[in-house]
């Protein structure tokens, strides 16, 4: 279902899986993380990052 919804890449992680879903908007934020836990899913770290900047 995240597929459908969301662009992301899903990588396997130590303890889990990192899921890194690209230009999103809070609202985007929010959904993504309501679709995670109604399907049971714990999220044990957020974190929020800015694009990097191309100099040039």
């Amino acid at each position: 279902m995240i597929r459908t919804r969301f662009d992301h890449v899903s990588t396997p992680g130590a303890d889990g899986t990192v899921l890194i879903v690209g230009n999103v908007d809070q609202t985007s934020v929010r959904a993504l993380l309501i679709l995670l836990w109604d399907t049971g899913h714990d999220v044990l770290i957020f974190e929020e990052r800015q694009p990097e900047q191309r100099m040039g």
